[in-house]
């Protein structure tokens, strides 16, 4: 009888822990603003999860976990983990990371772009007049 009761504790304590495991990998999207859209390819190199992961998981990994939580704010929103010149926070559409866990997701998901891909966000050409220091000083006087 002892026995039984080790083995059924066992058990217990395996699916517990299994449950545990897989459920700190799902819960992370909804951690990010508009994760739960992009969902675990936000921070993986595959849709399904659980492989490696992109320069924004890595971000996340190596400096804004707190457990198995993502601790999205300000200072994440405001780092580049693609390199292509556009902040987490924009790609994700909250640019000042003031979202929170439980708000709705921020902006028009259509505009949502990849903080993980830097071909996913493409700045508007400019043109010499525009980008030119006297044209921006003239916009500013009108």
């Amino acid at each position: 009888m002892h026995l039984v009761r080790s083995i059924a504790a066992l058990a217990v304590l395996t699916l517990t822990v299994t449950a545990t495991s897989i459920d700190a990998r799902g819960h992370r999207t909804g951690q990010v603003p508009n994760g739960t859209i992009l969902g675990c390819a936000l921070c993986h190199n595959s849709p399904s999860g659980g492989d490696a992961r992109n320069s924004f998981g890595l971000e996340i990994e190596n400096g804004f976990l707190d457990g198995f939580d993502v601790v999205w704010g300000p200072e994440l929103a405001a780092l580049d983990s693609d390199g292509d010149g556009v902040t987490n926070g924009q790609e994700l559409l909250d640019p000042e990371g003031v979202w929170n866990i439980g708000d709705a997701n921020p902006g028009d998901p259509e505009l949502i772009t990849l903080p993980y891909d830097a071909d996913s966000f493409s700045l508007p050409d400019m043109t010499a007049v525009a980008s030119s220091t006297w044209a921006q000083i003239k916009s500013k006087l009108r």
